[in-house]
């Protein structure tokens, strides 16, 4: 059929050499391959930051007796504090670290909205006061004044705090002990 071959091989050739210029091309302008990530540095997780904030915060606060502070003067935000909690106990490993987590479950339901500038507290009347003799050593530890209201004005905060507390303890499976 065909009675000289030389332009078939040119043909061939010329596209072979057309066919490795392109695969040079390519290679020089291909994105480079992925890098792997760096290593992760040791330190504390943010969740431990939190809690740790929390804790210092709540340790310098030094609250007496039963007050009612508001959410407004936490160092971060009341639900990132409730989220580090949760993960805290999930990540427990012994009975100490879950019995911490407790602690601090029942220190942030002490927090509630719409409580104001000054903490608040139960009125005690005078004969309570009276009868109670460490009152005055009490009221020198305290870093914050608490306004004391009345009976009914302060159990629409504790009938909050006690219902969150028990939402969480029902979340995290916690069988909860009356104090």
């Amino acid at each position: 059929m065909f009675e000289d071959s030389t332009p078939f091989i040119i043909a061939l050739v010329v596209t072979f050499c057309f066919m490795i210029c392109i695969a040079i091309w390519n290679s020089i302008n291909a994105p480079l391959p992925p890098q792997k990530a760096p290593p992760i540095e040791s330190g504390p997780s943010r969740t431990r930051e939190i809690l740790a904030r929390f804790s210092e915060f709540y340790m310098n606060l030094n609250p007496q007796g039963e007050t009612i502070f508001d959410i407004g003067i936490l160092p971060d935000p009341k639900q990132h504090i409730i989220h580090a909690l949760y993960v805290g106990f999930d990540e427990s490993e012994d009975d100490d670290e879950r019995s911490a987590i407790e602690r601090g479950l029942r220190a942030i339901v002490t927090f509630q909205e719409r409580v104001g500038e000054e903490p608040i507290k139960r009125n005690i009347s005078d004969t309570e006061n009276f009868l109670s003799t460490n009152s005055n050593a009490e009221n020198e530890d305290e870093k914050f004044i608490a306004k004391s209201i009345d009976d009914d004005d302060f159990n629409k905060f504790a009938i909050l705090r006690d219902q969150e507390l028990e939402l969480h303890f029902q979340h995290l499976k916690i069988e909860s002990i009356e104090e």
